[in-house]
Formats: structure tokens, sequence, C-alpha cells
């Protein structure tokens, strides 16, 4: 079967009245949480940094950046945004990041174009399931292969999305997608030396991806054989194929559901251990200094080699890292992202902890829950030893955040760039998507007046 060609007509084919009211509620929950992820973004140096040279190469005023005061095309407000959105590991993972992967691309056309609220919703939707179809089937993509997810699979589902927005046939989805998979990329070297190559992983993804639609918009031929061609995807990225999860329920079931977003500003597979970390602390103050052993017992995901830095260079290296982060968690309240910064990556304490936390994996650690690796954290502290055992996240799909939860979320994400009735009318305007008839009104309101 050719999956290139499945996967375009579903694009094609799908229409906003086809997605069930409960996906429509999630993608509401995802976009929210997704500019609170943006707006932590904005505030970080390495972000401003990329911004300024996106900045500086100019192009026409058709799109914002979100808590910018400038506009840019929309080529470069993909990019801009998509960094954003990845900047501070914060952004929700539903179709593997495609948060900061589709949705740029989308909010940037629907700013130019001028379209509405039910269009970006349905363009998020089937760019979402592309990428977490694409992701789900690439065995050995990050573990051996050595590539990044987003970035490999990310400008295929900004494609899709933009290519929806345009309404684009199935022939020229098509194309489209084969023009992205030209761009697929995204090296995990960052896991292991630092750099700020990740940050650039999710934007860069949004907007190839977003220009390989409109070269298929103008006649640009890709090949349509892209994923499962000879030199395809598949054959790039994976160890073996696996060819039929693409298509398995394609419009029927949706891989995206239930989504997942996450609590903390760490990598997914630490949510738990930091979450069980906070309640540990509010019923049992600790001071860190009298900590004097650290076990973490867990699933072999949570302490793959690419997770268990002691000495990150970075931030970005310690978010990566099960040890560094769990000293960070026993040191600081991590409800605030901003705490982990350039001052707990060097702080003296944190380092120390870091380097004499015990990992030991477990062969039965096996998990029923999607987005849940399991872990028992034992730890000593002036004389008393503490054990607790991790529970599903908040924010993962076996613990849903509600529109409640996501809103309170956003607030406290925002305070420090928000004023309360501007980040009331953003909440506001999400939870009325479906009925804003002109997305540039949303866009406007994200950016800096």
């Amino acid at each position: 079967m050719n999956e290139t060609r499945a996967l375009a007509r579903f694009v094609a084919e799908t229409r906003f009245a086809d997605l069930p009211p409960s996906l429509v509620a999630n993608l509401r929950l995802t976009v929210l949480d997704t500019l609170a992820a943006a707006f932590v973004g904005s505030v970080q140096p390495w972000a401003r940094r990329i911004l300024e040279v996106a900045r500086a190469l100019g192009g026409p005023p058709d799109a914002s950046v979100i808590h910018q005061d400038w506009r840019t095309d929309v080529s470069r407000a993909a990019f801009a945004n998509g960094v954003l959105i990845g900047a501070f590991e914060c952004e929700p993972l539903t179709g593997s990041h495609a948060s900061g992967t589709v949705l740029p691309a989308a909010l940037a056309i629907c700013q130019r174009e001028h379209l509405d609220g039910p269009a970006f919703l349905t363009a998020l939707a089937v760019g979402f399931e592309l990428s977490a179809r694409l992701a789900r089937a690439a065995v050995g993509l990050e573990t051996e292969r050595g590539f990044h997810n987003p970035g490999a699979q990310g400008p295929f589902a900004a494609a899709a999305a933009a290519g929806k927005l345009y309404g684009l046939d199935a022939e020229r989805i098509a194309s489209a997608l084969g023009i992205a998979g030209s761009s697929s990329a995204g090296l995990l070297e960052f896991a292991w030396s630092g750099g700020d190559t990740k940050r650039l992983h999710l934007g860069r993804a949004a907007q190839l991806g977003l220009e390989s639609a409109l070269l298929a918009r103008r006649g640009v031929n890709g090949p349509a054989t892209v994923i499962e061609g000879r030199s395809g995807y598949f054959t790039a990225f994976s160890t073996k194929r696996q060819p039929e999860t693409l298509v398995d329920g394609l419009g029927t079931r949706w891989a995206i559901e239930p989504p997942s977003l996450k609590s903390f500003a760490t990598h997914v597979t630490q949510q738990a251990v930091v979450a069980a970390i906070q309640g540990l602390k509010r019923e049992h103050p600790l001071d860190p200094k009298s900590i004097t052993r650290v076990v973490i017992r867990g699933a072999h995901r949570i302490m793959e080699a690419r997770h268990t830095g002691r000495a990150p260079h970075d931030v970005l290296g310690g978010q990566y890292s099960l040890p560094f982060t769990t000293a960070v968690a026993l040191t600081r309240d991590m409800s605030n992202p901003l705490v982990y910064d350039e001052d707990a990556v060097r702080d003296p304490l944190v380092r120390d902890l870091a380097r004499r936390i015990e990992l030991e994996p477990v062969d039965d650690a096996g998990h029923d829950t999607p987005g849940f690796w399991p872990a028992e954290i034992h730890l000593e502290c002036a004389g008393q030893r503490h054990t607790v055992r991790t529970r599903p996240h908040k924010g993962s799909p076996g613990n849903p955040f509600t529109w409640d939860e996501v809103s309170e979320k956003f607030r406290r994400y925002t305070a420090s760039m928000l004023d309360a009735s501007r980040a009331s009318a953003v909440i506001e305007r999400v939870r009325a998507l479906e009925q804003l008839g002109n997305m540039a009104e949303l866009a406007r309101l994200l950016a800096r007046a």
C-alpha cells in the first residue's frame, strides 16, 4: 500500500465536522498549554538570540511572533514561534511535540489569510495525527539512529497542516509531504555535549513544512512515496519497518487521543519523579543540605544514557537529565518553571546532589499507562527515611488536565509576562476557538503591543 498517498487523502478529506467533540476539546487544551510554553520561551536568552537573527532577516509583516512587538513573513514567524514553544522543555507532547511544529505553521497562515477557528483546529488535528503516527512507526529513530523525533517528522506534519489550510487536494498534499521529507533532520548530539540546537528543531520543522506546502501549492512536485520508498522516511530513520501502524484505523482511531501535556519544565520521562518529589516536600519539608542518600528505582526508559548526565553544561542538559532534574526538584519549587535557570545549573548543592543520586533500572518496571514510566524514590534526610512511588503526572494521558487546571497553569506560567486581563482574554479566545471568525484576532493578542 502507498502510505504517503493514504495519509495525503486523510489530510485532504478530513473536515471539522469529522472531528469528535472530545478531540476538539483536547485540542483547545493543547493550544492554551502551547501558548503558555511559548511565553515562557520568550524570556529565555537563547531564544532571544535566535529571534534576533530571524528579525534581522526581515520579510513582509504578515504574521506575529508571540510576545514580540515586530512581525515578519509567515515562514520566519513559524520558525520563531516554533523556537519559542520549544525553548524551555515545557511544551505539550501530543503528536510528538507537534505543538511546536504544526501549530506555528498553522497560526502564521491563518493570520495572513484571515482563516477561522474551525479551519485552524482541523489543520492542527490532521497535522498532529500525522506527527503521532510517523513518530510511533519509526523504530529506533532516537535511540539508535541518533535523530530527534520532532526534527525528523515535524516537517511532514507542518506540511500537512499548511496544505490543509490552503485546500490542497490529495495529490498536492502528497507532493508537499514529498518535499518535506527532504527537510527531515535534527541530530540528538545536544543530549551529550549541550548546545542550543534542540531549541531550533521545532521551529525549523514548522518553517520547512510550511514552505513545503507553499512549494507544492505552486506546482513543485515531491516524491509520492517519500515515506515508504526505498530511500524514504522508513529507510533513513527506522531500524525496521512498521508501515501498517501509519494507516491502521486512520480517520476512525485518533493516535493523539488522549493528549499528553507536561506539568514541569523537564523531559517527559522525569515528570512523574518531579511530581512525586513535589508531593513529598509538601508532606515532609526537607533541608536539601541534610540529604544523605537518594535512590531512584524505575523503568529503563527514564534511565537511558542520554538522560543520565551528572554535570550538564547548560539548562537544556539539566532538563534532559534524570539525576540532575531530581536534584533541582529537591532544592526548588518546580511549579514555577523559571526556577530551572543557570543559577540552578551552577548551584554547588544541586551539582553535588546530582552526582550522588543512585539510579537502579528495574527489568519488570513496565507500564500500562501511556506517557508514564513508574519509579520508586528512596530518600534519606536528617536521619529519616522516605519512600515514595510515582503516579501519572498531571497532564499525562492517565491524569489529564481539566480546562480550569490548564487555565490556572497558563496564568501561573505567564504571570511575569502578561497582566491578568490580557491572560484572561487569551484564555477566553482559546476557549471559544470554534466560534472565532478570524484567527488574526488571537494572533494579535499574543503579540506585544
